[in-house]
């Protein structure tokens, strides 16, 4: 019995954490209904696949305990039903000479694909990219959630749908327009990456998610932003990373980003 009320404690604490992020892409994705993403492309035209993948990521089949149908069933009741046209104002999966796809090598360890998708993501030039380049890369490194069952394609743009919910690094489309005009760029160094107790604390109560690659990591560092004509400012970053079995191509991808903060 003790044993039971502590894993019900561990439970309350992790558990709705995880189904913030949920939450939080549902409200994005809303949002990209009500306004435009994207911009021309000044590198080319990017290579877009519009179908559902035909590759999908390995998935088990957990021992139904009675934490695992607690656990479960909280995440379920997170979930209200949207609709599919709210994702399609969000690029379609692409990379692009600006963003390349996450090296092969840095995809089949959760470590190394953490910090090569942060390295990318914020290492910028905003003069010789875009912002809709930028969330195609991101629908292309999408991890779908198992958690719940949602349409699929919201399931394909939860990754972008996070990059565009407040507090995020990725600039509206006027201060990315702005930016550009300014030549700034961001360079990220200092990376650090650990799992987030928030995942040690929900594995604790005995869960286990169906998708075996999936994991949370808490990642850190340091972003200098240059623009000519004005001396470097160097900002410490924070947020914690889903990662998954990603959606287009084997090894990892990343299901959402949040609580990213600045200093």
């Amino acid at each position: 019995m003790g044993a039971w009320r502590s894993a019900c404690a561990k439970l309350l604490l992790a558990a709705p954490l995880l189904v913030v992020f949920i939450i939080v892409v549902l409200l994005a994705l809303r949002m990209a209904s009500e306004s435009p993403v994207g911009g021309a492309s000044l590198v080319g035209p990017a290579e877009v696949d519009t179908s559902l993948p035909s590759y999908h990521p390995i998935r088990v089949t957990p021992p139904q305990t009675a934490i695992e149908r607690a656990v479960n069933q909280g995440f379920a009741q997170s979930w209200s039903a949207e609709s599919a046209s709210t994702a399609a104002r969000l690029p379609e999966a692409a990379t692009s000479a600006a963003f390349p796809p996450v090296d092969v090598t840095d995809s089949h360890a959760p470590s190394t694909y953490a910090l090569a998708f942060t390295q990318e993501l914020l290492d910028l030039d905003f003069a010789t990219s875009t912002r809709e380049e930028l969330l195609a890369w991101a629908s292309y490194n999408n991890a779908p959630n198992s958690l719940v069952t949602i349409p699929a394609a919201i399931d394909l743009k939860l990754l972008p749908a996070s990059l565009t919910m407040n507090p995020t690094p990725v600039p509206t489309l006027a201060q990315w327009k702005r930016l550009a005009a300014a030549r700034t760029t961001w360079r990220v160094s200092g990376l650090v990456t650990s799992v987030s107790p928030i995942w040690t604390e929900l594995l604790a109560t005995g869960w286990q998610p169906v998708d075996p690659l999936m994991v949370m990591y808490d990642v850190s560092g340091a972003l200098t932003v240059t623009t000519p004509g004005h001396a470097p400012n160097v900002e410490s970053f924070f947020f914690v990373l889903t990662l998954g079995g990603a959606s287009w191509h084997p090894g990892y991808g990343a299901v959402v980003m949040n609580d990213w903060t600045e200093n």
